[in-house]
């Protein structure tokens, strides 16, 4: 193991450590041993999991793009489910639907971090639930609330490039 890579191990301890004692609200002596071995037992699985994941789990620059996007598409899509309950309130019903739709991606080397992405940028709206993804035949299924499609920010996201 070269020193940068134990600096970083030494940096994720020390972090792990103080996010711990930050939680126990205290500090004594007994707290700093169990934050220290709860640091140890963390940094262990960051090595390891780093290790694993890091070529696999990897996004292109261009979909981190998409991220300034989810602000606005969170605070439309909330104005549309209260304008939903206020019609449900009223008695008129707001029908939702599920949709299948398949993603065009290529598989590559991104195609599991783009997957991961895809259910966090559809599932973090509050209008749509990322249900089903079959990875062979290359469909999701998506639960929209409110609405009869796909909003454009969940677009976006299932189409990533």
């Amino acid at each position: 193991m070269n020193l940068a890579a134990t600096g970083y191990l030494l940096l994720n301890w020390c972090a792990f450590l103080a996010l711990y004692l930050l939680f126990a609200g205290e500090f004594n002596w007994s707290e700093a041993g169990a934050g220290a071995v709860f640091a140890l037992l963390t940094t262990a699985a960051v090595a390891f999991l780093g290790k694993k994941f890091r070529d696999t789990l990897w996004a292109k620059p261009s979909w981190m793009r998409l991220l300034l996007r989810i602000p606005w598409a969170m605070l439309q899509e909330t104005w549309l489910l209260v304008v939903a309950l206020f019609r449900k309130l009223a008695g008129r019903a707001a029908t939702g639907i599920f949709l299948q739709t398949v993603y065009p991606a290529p598989e590559d080397e991104h195609d599991s971090s783009r997957r991961a992405y895809m259910a966090f940028g559809v599932c973090i709206t509050p209008n749509s639930y990322l249900v089903y993804h079959d990875v062979k035949s290359r469909k999701v299924l998506v639960r929209q609330l409110v609405g009869k499609e796909l909003s454009e920010i969940d677009r976006k996201f299932v189409e990533l490039p």
